[in-house]
């Protein structure tokens, strides 16, 4: 078990006595071996942290969302642990983190501030807020009782605010975006639309075009991401965004669906419940309605169901339910038992006047075709790709014996193809990877993946008589752990196609990208080829799999940024990568706040 735990690379796992101690952790960075579990939680979080070893202790297993304190921020992780031979295993994955906007000592004095919030470092709330009397009144309470949450208007502008007692006074500030929904769902004119669009992108915090039925506001964006706006499946508008992290995209999905669905209503209300399956269950999980389209997937009757638990119908609910604590569920799969039969559903949530609305999907037949897809790729990435490297041997025993000239030239030419197939399946094998991978982009030493990548070429490069130089500035770009795979596949094009003898990797910052050019001075590339080589699978004349590049492109399409290439027959070849610069967050002007 313990074996197990420390493949869980992504995660903290550890090991605890039968009394709630520590044996063992990883991937944590505090010195708490023999310290209670409890030990690394602050206030109300010993109680849940207690609450879940109890759990655990009496029914060998369970789970929680906790938050650990480190230095003013709040770590969210979802715990779980499994009792196992009177010992406890458990891991823990980041969720979030929380970090205050700004912190006050109990007079109300500003002593931190977030980058958002600088502002209104040097100041005291009171300066700001408009019914002093009702603040005083909220922060004895919170003094008292340890925390507060309420909603709050700062600058005409309704957020949400979270107010903690620890040494000092934490105040945690967020735009009040889901409340823009709920009424863009409600509402039934294409101006008031897109007006409430504009509001929830002003909440969410990035520049937007957005253009619906001849109705255009925002501004003009270079390098925009754009999206569809549909009614009926037909398109009748366009949603363009600035750059945008993970959680930013969703909240544009929500915000898409929404305004889908508003549109929709405008010409029969009843349309959002004829053409979508819904459903919707209380916070305890309660099944309140269910649509027509929901009795088709599932097979029940509505009356039939209303009123009873959903975890008797659908799995991982509870699961289901501490996703749902973040406010909002995209993509959550699951089996649902229906009157019928079983089906595989697809289910996006969030949370409306206090009630759960569930989308949900029918993706069975997809599920199975995935699947199927999934056990062809495993052949041809193990069983052929091991049957390659056997033939590999037999021949490296074949070389040892006595051959022709013309033998061994023959040899040498179905050596070359197996080891060309065995370069396919490799990359096929990466191109899944890099297909299914989830993982969210953050900020990355651009540096470090260079001198990663680049001495693994020199080798090959100094025998074929090529000059290698690597050499990019300090700097921090936006990317994923495949990182290394955009240069690998470059700089092995270079070494391997190129007929260069030099090859140069640099950069320079422009703007919010910096730019790194992988240079060659080699035979070049066609100009009739040029728009191909980034497609999948192409390739010219014999050798290679025509996926290293197109690899390239789809990578720096997720990292927001793109790959151009500049190339003259005969003179050489240049890629230049775009990738971003995170950058900080914008300031807020504090003018008025009202609680």
């Amino acid at each position: 078990m313990e074996e197990i735990l420390k493949l869980f690379d992504d995660y903290i796992s550890f090991i605890l006595d039968e009394k709630g101690n520590f044996i063992s952790i990883n991937n944590f960075d505090l010195e708490v071996e023999g310290s209670p579990f409890i030990q690394i939680f602050e206030g109300e979080e010993k109680k849940k942290a207690a609450k879940l070893f109890l759990d655990a202790l009496k029914n060998g297993k369970a789970g929680a969302v906790l938050k650990i304190r480190k230095e003013n921020v709040d770590m969210v992780l979802s715990f779980k642990i499994v009792k196992y031979q009177n010992l406890f295993y458990g891991i823990a994955k980041e969720i979030r983190r929380e970090r205050p906007s700004f912190i006050t000592d109990f007079l109300g004095n500003v002593i931190e501030a977030d980058e958002k919030w600088k502002s209104m470092e040097g100041k005291n709330i009171y300066d700001v807020v408009e019914e002093k009397e009702k603040l005083s009144d909220i922060l004895s309470d919170v003094i008292e009782k340890g925390e507060y949450e309420g909603k709050i208007i700062i600058n005409e502008r309704k957020a949400r605010v979270k107010i903690k007692a620890t040494e000092c006074l934490e105040f945690f500030i967020e735009e009040d975006f889901y409340t823009i929904l709920e009424k863009i769902l409600r509402s039934r004119d294409v101006d008031e639309i897109v007006n409430l669009a504009v509001n929830a992108l002003e909440a969410i915090g990035i520049s937007y075009s957005i253009n619906l039925m001849g109705r255009e506001k925002g501004m003009e964006i270079e390098e925009a991401i754009s999206f569809p706006i549909l009614r009926k499946g037909e398109n009748v508008g366009s949603l363009a965004i600035s750059e945008a992290d993970e959680e930013k995209i969703h909240q544009i999905n929500f915000l898409l669906i929404a305004i889908s669905h508003a549109l929709e209503s405008l010409e029969d209300v009843s349309k959002i419940i004829n053409d979508f399956a819904f459903y919707k269950i209380s916070k305890e999980g309660k099944i309140l309605y269910a649509n027509t389209k929901f009795e088709e997937i599932t097979g029940y009757r509505a009356g039939d169901i209303e009123g009873k638990n959903v975890d008797e119908f659908a799995e991982r609910r509870e699961e289901f339910f501490e996703n749902m604590k973040e406010g909002k569920i995209e993509n959550f799969v699951s089996k649902w038992k229906g009157k019928n039969r079983e089906f595989i559903a697809l289910e996006q949530a969030w949370t409306l006047n206090g009630e759960i609305l569930v989308l949900i999907k029918d993706i069975t037949s997809e599920k199975e075709k995935e699947k199927d897809a999934e056990f062809y790729n495993s052949i041809l990435r193990h069983d052929i790709y091991n049957k390659n490297e056997i033939a590999l041997g037999y021949i490296g025993l074949m070389e040892k014996t006595n051959l022709t000239k013309k033998q061994k030239e023959l040899l040498k030419k179905v050596k070359d193809v197996l080891k060309e197939a065995g370069e396919l399946i490799k990359n096929v094998r990466k191109a899944e990877e890099i297909r299914k991978a989830k993982k969210e982009l953050h900020p990355i030493k651009l540096k470090d993946v260079i001198k990663a990548v680049c001495p693994s070429y020199e080798e090959i490069a100094e025998k074929k008589g090529i000059s290698l130089s690597c050499n990019v500035d300090d700097v921090i770009v936006v990317a994923d752990e495949f990182i290394g795979e955009v240069f690998s596949n470059l700089i092995k094009n270079a070494v391997e196609h190129s007929e260069c003898s030099q090859i140069n990797v640099y950069g320079e910052e422009e703007g919010r990208f910096y730019k790194v050019y992988i240079e060659d001075n080699g035979k070049g590339i066609e100009e009739q080829d040029i728009e191909k080589i980034f497609e999948e699978g192409w390739k010219k004349g014999g050798g290679g799999s025509g996926l290293g590049l197109y690899i390239v492109k789809k990578l720096m399409e997720r990292y927001g940024g793109k790959v151009e290439v500049e190339s003259k027959v005969g003179k050489g070849t240049k890629f230049i990568l775009y990738f971003k610069i995170p950058k900080k967050e914008r300031e807020f002007e504090i003018l008025r706040i009202r609680f």
